[in-house]
């Protein structure tokens, strides 16, 4: 039987997707003037910065991919291979300690300074800065210098072998900026971005609307739309109402209740994707009563992973069987699930504290950001709550929560030590093995949250992020997610989650990423 905290809705199958198309041509009729054409995405939560190096956010890096380049990029969606984009060339020493990347010429940022290698090494710098106070900036310590050679060269030289250096560079948090524009704009950087890509920054009205427009002397393939407006739209249905109604071409995370009616809608339709994301809450493992792992791993078996799938995200998802979804890199061979066993999870806990633990366990949620989140950590506090336990719910707006909990202070729960939380509902889909694990369970990365620290897991990490041996290094990952997974040490894993867009029909060119990164340059409609 069913808690009656948990709403049941109707369940839909889920769906086979709609293939994305390649881009074609923008065609107009030859004896008039083309239309404007704006693109328009919905998102459930505001864009917190435009600055990359600083970033964390999904919403954010889906409007700043199309303001900056990055040295190195993907190919395409299947993650399979590095290519140039402003590095048009590089080598690597025999050491391994050396990589020389030669630059595209005549490139220029929106501003009209010059592109060159000085540029790259301030932004590099820049990220590797502890005053910055980058969340990302662990990806970067394997680097040790970066050095101008001339205008058209950069020499990046790293302190060991760097297995992941073409990765991290491909990444969005290594976008190069205007030394000029970050100089000139200081702290107020992050609301006046200048890059060298397709798009610049128009107007930015924080809760309203973000506009970039095209860059009219970009040095690679133009933009198709003239502009994208990006607006946020907290509540689902209303991104759905935007959608139908012609509102807005592009809707993120449409709720799953409302899939059919996106389908049934003429003028619109679904985009149903396999995902990298995972869905969980973390918990603070430096004060009582997620400190024992015992009942972290308890709490692990009072959720009902099954039910909240089939009765709150309609279908889509699965239940976890580790710590990476399907198609992430290095995952290993399937963990058993946790079983749903309240009564386990009881006896669990009263072997900790058996008088009963009385104090109220403090939860922390976004609403909008990822697929049902509020109910889905309304559900847990509802699985909680029936095993005994007490608890405290607060619903976070997600900027505020990023900047909350990405606090940067290593070790010492969430953010500067304030320990405000217990447990924090968050989602990732980084499909890089070492960043994944690094992030989450290694004590000294600026992203480790939960304060949680294991010797044998940081031996494992620090021996494969210099491993340049694939075998080995996706073994010693694998080892990490064993330990992970049955230690239960930071984390409650909920689901692994589909993504759900919904388009406005005859959109062409969309790329959709497993981690919930969507490519809108090369978009038509």
């Amino acid at each position: 039987m069913q808690p009656s905290f948990l709403k049941i809705t109707r369940r839909e199958g889920l769906g086979l997707g709609l293939a994305l198309l390649s881009s074609i041509m923008y065609l107009s009729a030859p004896t008039s003037a083309r239309a404007e054409f704006n693109l328009r995405i919905v998102q459930g939560t505001d864009v917190d910065t435009l600055d990359p190096a600083v970033s964390r956010s999904t919403p954010s890096q889906i409007v700043f991919n199309n303001i900056f380049n990055t040295l190195v990029r993907w190919k395409d969606t299947k993650l399979d291979e590095i290519v140039p984009d402003l590095a048009e060339s590089w080598t690597k020493s025999e050491d391994g300690l050396r990589w020389t990347f030669k630059l595209r010429r005549g490139v220029k940022f929106h501003d009209g300074t010059p592109f060159d290698a000085e540029a790259v090494k301030f932004s590099l710098e820049r990220i590797l800065d502890p005053a910055l106070g980058s969340p990302n900036r662990s990806l970067f310590t394997s680097i040790s210098e970066v050095n101008a050679k001339n205008p058209e060269t950069v020499e990046i030289v790293t302190k060991e072998p760097s297995p992941m250096l073409l990765e991290v560079l491909a990444e969005e948090y290594a976008g190069i900026n205007s030394p000029t524009a970050v100089k000139k704009s200081g702290r107020a950087y992050a609301r006046n971005p200048v890059g060298t890509g397709p798009y610049m920054l128009s107007e930015w009205v924080p809760a309203q609307q973000l506009v970039i427009k095209r860059n009219p002397d970009y040095a690679g393939t133009p933009g198709k739309p003239d502009k994208m407006t990006f607006r946020p739209v907290p509540e689902a249905e209303a991104r759905v109402i935007e959608l139908t109604t012609g509102n807005a071409d592009i809707a993120l995370n449409i709720p799953p209740e409302a899939t059919e009616k996106v389908r049934r809608n003429a003028a619109t339709a679904i985009v149903t994707e396999p995902s990298s994301f995972q869905i969980f809450f973390e918990l603070n493992t430096t004060k009582p009563p997620f400190a024992d792992p015992r009942v972290r791993l308890a709490i692990n078996h009072a959720i009902d992973r099954k039910a909240i799938i089939e009765k709150i995200l309609n279908g889509y998802g699965r239940v976890p069987d580790g710590i990476f979804p399907r198609g992430v890199q290095g995952r290993a061979p399937g963990q058993p699930p946790y079983a749903y066993d309240p009564d386990k999870a009881s006896k669990m806990i009263a072997e900790v504290f058996p008088g009963g633990y009385n104090e109220p366990i403090v939860i922390w949620t976004p609403a909008g950001r990822y697929a049902k989140d509020k109910a889905v950590a309304e559900t847990v506090q509802g699985y909680l709550n029936a095993i005994g336990l007490k608890t405290e719910f607060k619903v976070w707006e997600w900027a505020t929560y990023q900047k909350t909990l990405y606090r940067p202070e290593t070790g010492k729960g969430t953010g500067r030590g304030s320990n405000d939380a217990n447990m924090w509902l968050l989602g990732t889909g980084v499909t890089n093995a070492d960043w994944r694990l690094r992030r989450k369970f290694s004590s000294t990365d600026d992203s480790n949250l939960t304060g949680y620290k294991q010797p044998r897991i940081d031996e494992l990490l620090a021996k494969a992020s210099v491993d340049m041996n694939y075998t080995s290094r996706m073994q010693a990952y694998a080892d990490v997610q064993k330990i992970v997974w049955n230690e239960a040490p930071n984390s409650l894993v909920l689901f692994d989650q589909v993504q759900l867009i919904g388009i406005a029909k005859g959109l062409k060119g969309l790329e959709v990423y497993g981690d919930e990164i969507i490519k809108l340059d090369q978009v038509t409609k």
